[in-house]
């Protein structure tokens, strides 16, 4: 969900391949479970959570949306590996049995955007996961210009999207797959890192 910010830009994408590549593929073998039935609407924090994380009270929320999308304008001059990066669709897939996306946006271009998508089961979510590590770990070979990301394994089921902080973030939690960005913040990172956690928590209550 990475913003494409300039396609002249000539900064290489740098993702570490032998530790997406090992630590994805750790995630992408759990045992498939039966799927629980987890709603997406109750997954989603409210604009009073994130505006009190965030300790902005100027965010306001846009209408959710249940189906992803993207900036496919962007398509033609990036390939196909890449798309990831700021195309929704593109991040989560298919397969998926529920989708809803929020972004809470204020003054400055800042936003915090929260997506969750329900599998089948575990197995699907963190699958998942993985073939989109795999593609961003193929656009990193290819020294895109206008890619000005880094990528990071953080653990068995989450990895991060790097510009200037780790503000975008996806994690595999049970049948959910989980992506949010903060953009703008001067602590993005933090930011999105308590959304995520705090979304985490709901699927494992749910």
């Amino acid at each position: 969900m990475v913003t494409v910010r300039n396609a002249t830009a000539r900064i290489r994408v740098l993702i570490t391949t032998a530790v997406l590549a090992a630590g994805l593929h750790l995630a992408a073998a759990p045992v498939a479970t039966a799927d629980p039935g987890v709603a997406v609407d109750p997954l989603l924090l409210s604009v009073e959570d994130v505006r009190a994380i965030a300790g902005n009270a100027d965010l306001a929320p846009a209408e959710p949306v249940d189906r992803p999308g993207g900036q496919h304008q962007y398509d033609a001059q990036y390939p196909s590996q890449c798309h990831g990066v700021y195309n929704q669709d593109d991040a989560f897939g298919g397969g998926y049995n529920q989708f809803r996306s929020v972004s809470y946006a204020g003054p400055a271009n800042r936003a915090v955007t929260q997506a969750v998508a329900v599998y089948p089961n575990s197995a699907a979510a963190r699958a998942a996961l993985t073939r989109l590590g795999k593609a961003l770990n193929a656009c990193s070979e290819m020294a895109v210009p206008g890619m000005a990301i880094t990528a990071q394994v953080l653990d068995r089921t989450t990895f991060a999207v790097c510009e200037a902080q780790c503000a975008s973030l996806y994690r595999a939690a049970g049948p959910v797959l989980i992506g949010v960005e903060a953009a703008q913040f001067g602590d993005s990172d933090r930011i999105a890192t308590a959304v995520l956690q705090q979304i985490s928590g709901r699927v494992t209550a749910a």
